[in-house]
């Protein structure tokens, strides 16, 4: 293999490496959730109601003004990152979500419809549709996803162009 050669192939996979590692950089950048709190029926909205982002692993709530009479509310967080979702209405405390992951900058609006539970227990809010899911399977966003994948496939290229490459086969 020549030394053109061993150079490109090392410049890419530090760059691969880069790449596939920013991600827990990404991971530091500011996050926001916004949307409506509603009632039962899926239509009118609820006001009075804050909702928190929860971040287990460093013990800190963040939590929004209360909803308007639109029951709307925005809940700012210092990091992107996975957080348990919690309503808080007049009539207790309520997790919405445990493994909410958000991503950095603005994610898309949520609906949350708090829904009556069995007699004689409090309502539990409910995730209605999304015209988007702001979390991807595994935690990993989709571009991060095709960075491995690339990242897999000209690797892959690498070694074979290694093994098989006529230079060095008696280096072998």
């Amino acid at each position: 293999m020549s030394l053109a050669r061993r150079l490109t192939a090392v410049s890419l996979a530090v760059s691969l490496a880069g790449l596939t590692s920013a991600g827990p950089l990404f991971a530091q950048s500011a996050t926001s959730l916004s949307g409506r709190v509603l009632a039962a029926n899926g239509a009118d909205a609820r006001s009075g109601v804050v909702v928190a982002l929860v971040d287990t692993s460093a013990e800190k709530i963040f939590r929004s003004q209360p909803t308007d009479a639109r029951g709307a509310f925005r809940v700012d967080a210092p990091n992107a990152g996975r957080y348990a979702l919690v309503v808080e209405a007049p009539e207790g405390a309520f997790l919405a979500s445990d493994g909410l992951v958000l991503a950095p900058g603005q994610n898309r609006p949520v609906s949350l419809a708090l829904k009556p539970g069995k007699q004689g227990q409090e309502p539990a809010p409910t995730p209605a549709p999304a015209s988007g899911s702001t979390s991807t399977s595994g935690g990993l966003p989709n571009w991060a996803k095709w960075v491995i994948a690339g990242g897999i496939v000209v690797g892959a290229a690498i070694v074979v162009d290694a093994v098989t490459s006529d230079d060095e086969a008696s280096a072998f």
